[in-house]
């Protein structure tokens, strides 16, 4: 039994110490999880909590031995889901974005870490849908079968918007990337 499985054990059986054990090995990983889909940190810490709550208390559900980590993230999606469905976020056009995302340059010293941050940036800008498609996808790996469950889709409709996810995602880098050459040259 692996060290994970032993905690799991060890937090059916009540032990706070287990619980607070499995949340120091999976808080960063849920965190991240959660401000992807949600986009904002205070939301994210608090589906990240709901996360861990709602686990500790189906712990009996959980079927081990298995990937601890996917199913904890799985429940994390469920509830950030949730939570953007209760938002009731409107649909924003990409063409409605403002050309200048950002009135900070962007960071000369590392391209690399220049690209994250350009994609970061990028999928805040997203529809609400197109992120959490590219999210699931990308980050958490998820197939077209896993997707159109979770989303509660069809696995036609789940590509369909896997693509223009893609599509909105490469228009916004563009965007950025005019913007950052818009303000090199003020500068």
């Amino acid at each position: 039994m692996d060290n994970t499985e032993q905690l799991i054990s060890e937090c059916k059986a009540g032990s706070r110490q287990a619980q607070m054990e499995i949340y120091q090995l999976y808080c960063k990983q849920v965190f991240n999880t959660c401000l992807r889909l949600v986009c904002n940190k205070t939301d994210a810490e608090d589906m990240m909590q709901n996360a861990f709550i709602d686990a500790f208390g189906k712990l009996h559900k959980y079927r081990g031995p298995g990937v601890f980590q996917a199913w904890i993230k799985r429940i994390a999606v469920n509830n950030c889901l949730d939570f953007i469905a209760k938002q009731k976020q409107q649909p924003i056009c990409v063409d409605q974005l403002p050309d200048s995302l950002t009135d900070e340059p962007f960071p000369d010293d590392s391209e690399t870490i220049y690209r994250v941050e350009e994609i970061k940036i990028a999928m805040e800008k997203l529809h609400t849908d197109y992120r959490v498609a590219l999210s699931l996808h990308l980050f958490e790996g998820m197939d077209m079968e896993e997707m159109a469950q979770i989303l509660k889709l069809k696995e036609g409709n789940v590509r369909t918007r896997l693509s223009r996810a893609k599509q909105a995602l490469i228009l916004q880098i563009e965007k950025l990337k005019q913007s950052r050459q818009l303000l090199q040259k003020e500068a």
